[in-house]
C-alpha cells in the first residue's frame, strides 16, 4: 500500500513536473488562466496573484461544538435515537482536540492547501478554483515568492479532486455544502511553485523506490499461503489471488509462458496509459491515466519476477525429500504391470483375429518390412571397465562434488568404449537412489547426463547440450530425452527431477530406486534407448534388438521392485 500511494500520489506527479520543468513560463493573470486553461506550456507566471494561507481556525471550524447540540435528537431515527446532541458535541470536541495535538498537527500541515487569488480579491467562504499543492510549507514559500518578486511562477495541472468528491457523494447519497458544489462546477487547477520542482534524478529515485515497494509487496501477497492472515488482511489476500497459479511451485512451462506474455502486455499497456493517454511529460495530461500506467508497470514487473520465483521454487521443491518420496515406486502392488500384460494379451488376440480373416500374420509382416528397409547398423553395447589407477579430470571432479552435496554417493571412475574410441566416465547414484549421474569426458570436454527409470520400464535421460549427437529433445515408447542448454551439474539435476515428475505424472508411474551395483545395467540401458530415440527421430539408422539388463529390459517392460528382486 505504501508503494501504491507514494507512487501514484507523490512519485508520478514529481516525475511529471520534473520532465516539464524546462518549459518557458507564460505570463498570465489569474482570470486569463481560468479562461484559457492549460495551453502549450504547463509553466505559467501569474502576474497578479497572491496567496491565501490555510489557517488553524478554518481547519477545525466544522468540528466546533454546535451551541444547539445540547438538545436531544428525535427518537426513532436509528443511530440518531441513540446519539443525543450532547454526545455529538462531545465527539466533535474530542476529534478537534486530537487534531490539535502536536503529532496530528504535523500530519495536517502536509494535507492543507493554500489558495491562489488575484490581488485585491475580496472573497467569501467559497473554495477557490486555483489551489496550491498540499503542504503548509509550500503555501508559505509561494507567499514569500509573491512578496519578493510580485509574481508566482508555478507548474499548473488540472485538479479533478472536487469532481471526484461530488461523484462519490452522489453514489453514497451524501449531502455536500452548497458552496462546495458551486466550486466543483468550475474547472479547477493545482499549482506547484517551479522553484520547488524536484530534479529528474530525485524524481527517478521516488519512482524507483515506489515501484520496488509495490512490486515487492505484490510478490509477498501473491506468494503467501492460505491462513488466518487473510481474515485480518483481506485486501492483501485479494491482491494475492493473481499469483495463485504459480504459488508454491504450481507453475509449469505453459503457466510461465502465459505469465511472461501477460507481464509484457502489462508493460506495453503501462506505456500507453502513462504516456499516450496520461500525457506524462506533456502539457495536456491526466493524472488518473498516469497512475493507472504506474500500477500496470508494477503488475508487469511482478509477473516477470513471479515467473522467476516460481521456477526457483519448483526446482527447490523438486530436490526436497518429500517430493522425492512421492516419486518412489511402492514396494507392493503390481496393478500397473498387470494392466500392461492385459494390453499385450489383447494385442496378441487382435493379431490372431486378423490372421484368421486375412491369412497374414501382422508380426511377420512387420518383421519383413523392417528387413527390407534401408540399411541400418546393428547396435552393439559399449564396453565398460573399471580401470585401476584412473583419475578424473578437475572439471569432472567439480561436477561430482556438486552432486555429492545433493546426497549423491562418491563417484565411481569407469572407462566406456564406443567403437574404437574410449572415454572416462564418473558414475554416481543419489537423490534417494532415484537418479544416476554421469560425467562423460571426450577430448577434454566434460558432458553431463542424468538417468532415471519409471516402474513401467520407461527410461528418462537428461543431458546438457555438449553431446554432438543429442542436440534436440525427443521421446518414444522406450524413453524420454531432455536436452538443456548450458546448465551446471546442480541445475541439470533440478531440471531432470522436474522433467521426471512431469513424465511420471503423465504416465501414471513412479520412479524406481536404483542400487549402486546396478550402474552397469542403467548405463547400458541409457545408451540403447538413446540410439532408439535417434533412430525413431530420423537422425540415425540403427538395428536395435531386444535386450535385458538385470531388472531393466528393452523394449520397456514393468520393472520389478528392487526389494522383490
Amino acid at each position: 500500500m505504501a508503494g501504491l500511494f507514494c507512487g501514484t500520489l507523490v512519485a508520478i506527479p514529481k516525475l511529471h513536473r520534473a520532465l516539464l520543468s524546462e518549459q518557458v513560463p507564460v505570463d498570465l493573470t489569474c482570470a486569463e488562466l481560468m479562461q484559457r486553461g492549460i495551453g502549450e506550456s504547463s509553466v505559467v507566471r501569474l502576474t497578479d496573484a497572491t496567496i491565501m494561507e490555510p489557517t488553524d481556525e478554518l481547519e477545525f471550524a466544522m468540528l466546533e461544538p454546535d451551541p444547539d447540540a445540547t438538545q436531544t435528537l428525535p427518537v426513532g431515527t436509528g443511530m440518531r435515537a441513540w446519539m443525543s446532541g450532547d454526545k455529538v458535541a462531545m465527539a466533535k470536541s474530542t476529534i478537534a482536540d486530537a487534531l490539535k495535538h502536536p503529532r496530528s498537527k504535523k500530519m495536517m500541515d502536509q494535507l492543507v492547501r493554500g489558495e491562489v487569488v488575484p490581488r485585491g480579491f475580496i472573497g467569501d467562504s467559497v473554495p477557490q478554483p486555483l489551489k496550491l499543492t498540499p503542504g503548509r510549507e509550500i503555501a508559505a514559500h509561494a507567499l514569500d515568492e509573491v512578496q519578493t518578486t510580485g509574481t508566482l511562477t508555478a507548474f499548473v495541472t488540472e485538479d479533478p479532486t472536487s469532481h471526484w468528491i461530488v461523484q462519490a457523494a452522489e453514489v453514497l447519497d451524501l449531502t455536500l455544502p452548497t458552496p462546495f458544489l458551486k466550486s466543483a462546477e468550475m474547472d479547477q487547477y493545482s499549482l506547484h511553485p517551479i522553484s520547488l520542482t524536484e530534479s529528474k534524478a530525485n524524481a527517478g529515485i521516488w519512482v524507483g523506490a515506489s515501484v520496488l515497494a509495490m512490486t515487492t509487496g505484490w510478490l509477498f501477497c501473491s506468494s503467501a499461503g492460505w491462513g488466518l492472515w487473510i481474515l485480518f488482511c483481506p485486501i492483501a489476500a485479494i491482491v494475492g489471488v493473481f499469483g495463485l497459479p504459480m504459488r508454491s511451485g504450481r507453475g509449469n512451462r505453459v503457466t510461465w509462458m502465459l505469465a511472461f506474455l501477460a507481464g509484457a502486455f502489462c508493460l506495453v499497456a503501462a506505456y500507453g496509459l502513462a504516456f499516450v493517454l496520461g500525457g506524462l511529460g506533456q502539457s495536456q495530461s491526466t493524472w488518473a491515466w498516469q497512475a493507472a500506467g504506474f500500477i500496470a508497470a508494477c503488475a508487469g514487473l511482478a509477473l516477470w519476477l513471479g515467473v522467476r520465483g516460481s521456477v526457483k521454487t519448483k526446482r527447490s521443491l523438486a530436490l526436497s525429500p518429500r517430493s522425492l518420496d512421492e516419486l518412489i515406486a511402492p514396494e507392493k502392488g503390481r496393478s500397473r504391470g498387470k494392466a500392461k500384460r492385459k494390453r499385450a494379451s489383447k494385442a496378441n488376440q487382435d493379431d490372431a483375429e486378423q490372421f484368421a480373416t486375412t491369412g497374414v500374420r501382422q508380426d511377420k509382416l512387420k518383421e519383413t518390412l523392417e528387413k527390407n528397409a534401408s540399411y541400418s547398423r546393428k547396435y552393439l553395447d559399449p564396453r565398460l571397465s573399471v580401470p585401476a589407477n584412473a583419475v578424473a579430470s578437475p572439471e569432472a571432479t567439480e561436477h561430482s562434488l556438486h552432486w555429492q552435496k545433493s546426497d549423491f554417493e562418491e563417484p565411481l571412475l569407469v572407462e566406456i568404449g564406443r567403437g574404437d574410441a574410449a572415454c572416462s566416465v564418473t558414475i554416481q547414484v543419489g537423490c534417494q537412489s532415484l537418479v544416476l549421474g554421469m560425467t562423460d569426458e571426450v577430448d577434454g570436454e566434460v558432458r553431463l547426463r542424468m538417468v532415471s527409470v519409471l516402474d513401467d520400464g520407461h527410461c528418462l535421460v537428461s543431458v546438457d547440450d555438449s553431446y554432438p549427437d543429442l542436440q534436440t529433445s525427443g521421446s518414444n515408447d522406450q524413453a524420454t530425452l531432455s536436452v538443456f542448454e548450458s546448465v551446471t551439474a546442480q541445475k541439470l539435476l533440478a531440471n531432470h527431477l522436474e522433467q521426471s515428475a512431469n513424465v511420471a505424472e503423465q504416465r501414471h508411474a513412479r520412479l524406481v530406486t536404483l542400487d549402486s551395483n546396478e550402474w552397469r545395467d542403467v548405463v547400458l540401458l541409457s545408451e540403447r534407448v538413446l540410439k532408439s530415440i535417434l533412430h525413431d527421430e530420423g537422425h540415425q539408422k540403427w538395428d536395435i534388438c531386444d535386450m535385458t539388463y538385470g531388472r531393466f529390459t528393452y523394449p520397456a517392460q514393468p520393472v520389478r521392485i528392487y526389494q522383490e528382486a
